[in-house]
């Protein structure tokens, strides 16, 4: 994830997206709507009245689809679980995000990304882990942009992943210590 402005300003923005799917005066049918979106071919209006109101339109480099992708996932784990503020590795871990599942994440290039995000939000929902937006995000942006920055996605996914298993497994060795 870059430390530019143009990614803080990514990270207002989709903040600022996902606490208006959160609003009360949403709506369960947009939000429904939303949730029925399939983001390789988003027609809906729920989602466009969305993109109308971010600033520039589609800023930061993401298209039309990679938008699509992100608000559906969004709209997925609202109202409760779409705000968290961990990285997504410690939650898929959490939540007992097997080693095949994060593999097939991992190697996931971005015209297949419509099929697992929201297989893996969902499974995050179930098990009552909340997701990152913003994460979520620079997730999407990278893996879809390809070459280097895709791979560094990647590696920061695994990574985060593992020291939540490492975190737990020190846990639980000082537990049995005591």
């Amino acid at each position: 994830m870059p430390p530019t402005d143009s990614g803080s300003n990514l990270a207002a923005t989709v903040r600022a997206m996902a606490d208006r799917i959160a609003d009360s005066d949403y709506g369960t049918g947009p939000l429904a709507e939303l949730r029925r979106l399939d983001p390789r071919h988003p027609v809906a209006p729920a989602f466009y009245r969305l993109l109308a109101r971010l600033p520039d339109g589609r800023p930061y480099g993401l298209g039309i689809e990679e938008w699509a992708l992100l608000i559906h996932a969004i709209a997925l784990a609202a109202p409760e679980l779409h705000l968290g503020k961990e990285r997504l590795g410690k939650p898929l871990f959490a939540a007992g995000y097997k080693e095949g599942r994060l593999t097939r994440l991992l190697n996931a290039r971005a015209e297949d990304l419509p099929k697992i995000i929201p297989r893996m939000v969902r499974f995050l929902v179930a098990k009552g882990e909340a997701l990152d937006p913003v994460v979520l995000a620079w997730f999407i942006h990278d893996v879809s942009a390809g070459g280097e920055r895709a791979e560094k996605a990647r590696e920061r996914l695994a990574r985060d992943y593992y020291r939540a298993e490492a975190d737990t497994e020190k846990t639980a060795d000082s537990r049995s210590k005591s």
